[in-house]
């Protein structure tokens, strides 16, 4: 039996978005916490944990520890850990992640690179 305190809890989805429907942001976005994202972001994300919604749309360089993904991305992704496309994302990206899911009737068109080749640490 797994040891609850190795098995990482997964961290519930932020209530509030960062950039909520109808906003627009241009430029470098820092997370230092779980942030969703369901307006429009042109520029570059790094950070930690990062939610896309389903009403996003994000042409961006993204770096960051875990990623769920349920709408639109374009440019190129870096995830430390896991990465999650939901059923209605729709990713346009080279992706480099440790692990990725996919959600049946998602879409990941680009490069894509997992595991230990793809870990952004090893590659630095």
């Amino acid at each position: 039996m797994p040891d609850a305190a190795q098995s990482p809890r997964p961290v519930p989805e932020p209530e509030h978005a960062l950039i909520a429907p109808g906003a627009e942001f241009d430029g470098l976005l820092v997370l230092h916490g779980p942030a969703r994202v369901e307006g429009r972001l042109r520029g570059e994300i790094v950070g930690t944990k990062l939610w896309v919604g389903r009403s996003a749309s994000l042409d961006a360089r993204i770096a960051v520890d875990e990623l769920v993904v349920s709408g639109a991305i374009a440019g190129s992704v870096r995830v430390r850990g896991r990465a999650l496309l939901r059923a209605t994302a729709r990713v346009t990206a080279d992706l480099e992640a440790r692990s990725l899911a996919l959600e049946e009737g998602s879409v990941l068109d680009g490069a894509c690179r997992t595991g230990a080749a793809g870990d952004p640490a090893r590659n630095r």
